[in-house]
């Protein structure tokens, strides 16, 4: 049995579109849920949807797997490959020209959980995240997030352009951050570099999957990276004592501390290398018994 303790999806500027989405719905044969991480747009104009690309393909994604998840059940592979298949014709049909290449293309993190006969199941995509504490345990398993930290090159470079950027400069004007983010961003779903939630179905075939049994009662946190920076990014808590301070006193706290961190301790983004002050942070705490 599952239980939704609570939830949270706070945007990183209130003044635009929270590009982050997420949601759960129950099933005969186990639940579902899922959050999800849209890439900030590198393209060139307009493409898809009324707010972005990010956003569009947040919303899209997380109203498929809500559809779908009754014929999949713990077969999350399958339930990911009809959601990339819907979101590859959707976004053929609705897209407002053609892309000018890869880097256009709307793309996204996603963790999607299965929760049912004594098991959680995950499926993944980048840097999305899943910790699980299990009734008694000392240490918290994780899957996701450890497997995404930024590889210290790409911190250095971060680093490097934002220290470059005029007093005042927004980073996403700047053509040699935009020149670094739309190359990273041409090698998404491709053999030679990464495979992400989009609109090529592809990806399907390289998602990651785990598998947690559990015999005992175990509590969760579901996150996009923007909430788990906490942990994996400014180094605040332990994973197990993330999820035990989110059950004691909430997410609501969790999220104060993470953006006190980036408001007070960071504002210039330098000490954690980042392009956005505040990113868009989004959680789900849940409870699963066998």
């Amino acid at each position: 049995m599952l239980r939704i303790l609570e939830t949270l999806s706070d945007p990183g500027d209130p003044g635009k579109a929270n590009e982050d989405a997420f949601g759960h719905v129950k099933g005969q044969a186990g639940d579902h849920l899922w959050v999800i991480d849209g890439a900030t747009d590198v393209a060139d104009g307009p493409l898809i949807g009324t707010e972005t690309g990010a956003h569009w393909l947040a919303q899209r994604a997380s109203a498929l797997f809500a559809g779908m998840a009754a014929r999949h059940g713990d077969d999350l592979r399958g339930h990911v490959r009809e959601v990339l298949e819907a979101l590859e014709r959707d976004f053929e049909r609705e897209r407002l020209r053609v892309p000018n290449g890869r880097h256009e293309w709307p793309s996204a993190a996603m963790m999607l959980l299965h929760v049912g006969g004594g098991w959680v199941r995950a499926a993944n995509f980048a840097d999305c995240g899943l910790v699980l504490l299990e009734d008694g345990a000392a240490q918290a398993q994780i899957f996701g997030a450890q497997h995404n930290s930024r590889e210290a090159r790409a911190v250095s470079r971060t680093a490097e352009l934002i220290r470059a950027l005029a007093p005042g400069e927004a980073p996403f004007s700047n053509a040699a951050v935009m020149d670094y983010l739309r190359a990273a961003r041409r090698r998404q779903n491709s053999k030679d570099g990464y495979w992400i939630l989009g609109v090529d179905a592809e990806a399907a075939a390289h998602v990651r999957l785990a598998g947690f049994p559990f015999s005992r009662p175990v509590t969760g946190l579901v996150f996009s990276d923007g909430f788990g920076s906490l942990v994996f990014d400014y180094h605040r808590y332990e994973p197990a004592d993330f999820v035990r301070r989110a059950v004691a006193e909430g997410l609501s706290p969790l999220l104060g501390e993470i953006r006190k961190i980036e408001r007070e301790e960071d504002p210039g983004c330098l000490l954690w290398p980042r392009f956005k002050r505040h990113d868009d942070a989004t959680a789900i705490l849940f409870r699963a018994e066998p």
